[in-house]
């Protein structure tokens, strides 16, 4: 599954892993973007190795607000 902007990942790797995330940006073919709208919101998200996450089938159509993008991401994974 190829991880672009919008995309729904979770984390292999790192302090965050087993955790759910929304690519705000691709940085290049390596690095993206995540934010999950609590601990990183999308005023400063985090970037991850590509190599580190896990794409899920679920995306996101829009990136409005923190509340907003925690609401859908607790919906599809669940916490």
């Amino acid at each position: 599954m190829e991880i672009r902007e919008g995309s729904v990942v979770i984390a292999k790797a790192g302090r965050d892993k087993g955790r759910a995330f929304a690519v705000v940006s691709v940085l290049d073919s390596r690095t993206v973007l995540i934010a999950d709208g609590k601990s990183r919101p999308l005023e400063h998200p985090k970037r991850k190795n590509i190599i580190h996450l896990q794409a899920t089938s679920a995306s996101v159509d829009c990136f409005t607000t923190n509340r907003q993008l925690r609401i859908f991401l607790n919906s599809i994974i669940g916490g």
